[in-house]
């Protein structure tokens, strides 16, 4: 079980992804989000998230921006 406060980087993962299924986002407002949607309860470390952003972009289930600050797509194998 997680103590209050944490969450496997798997879930972050996957919460992420569904945020950015929903609209495109950017980061900040990703963690935003999170902390909201949690009630901050949860409230993500960008030196955490950014790096789940890029693998995300990497493995080909969302794109981003070039230009800062980077807007997170969905991409259709995100979807899958």
């Amino acid at each position: 079980m997680l103590a209050q406060g944490t969450l496997a980087q798997g879930d972050l993962r996957l919460v992420a992804l569904a945020l950015i299924a929903e609209a495109p986002r950017h980061g900040y407002e990703i963690i935003k989000l999170i902390e909201e949607k949690t009630a901050d309860w949860y409230m993500p470390n960008p030196n955490v998230v950014y790096p789940i952003l890029t693998n995300l972009v990497e493995t080909g289930y969302v794109t981003a921006t070039t230009d800062p600050p980077r807007l997170y797509t969905i991409s259709d194998d995100g979807r899958a």
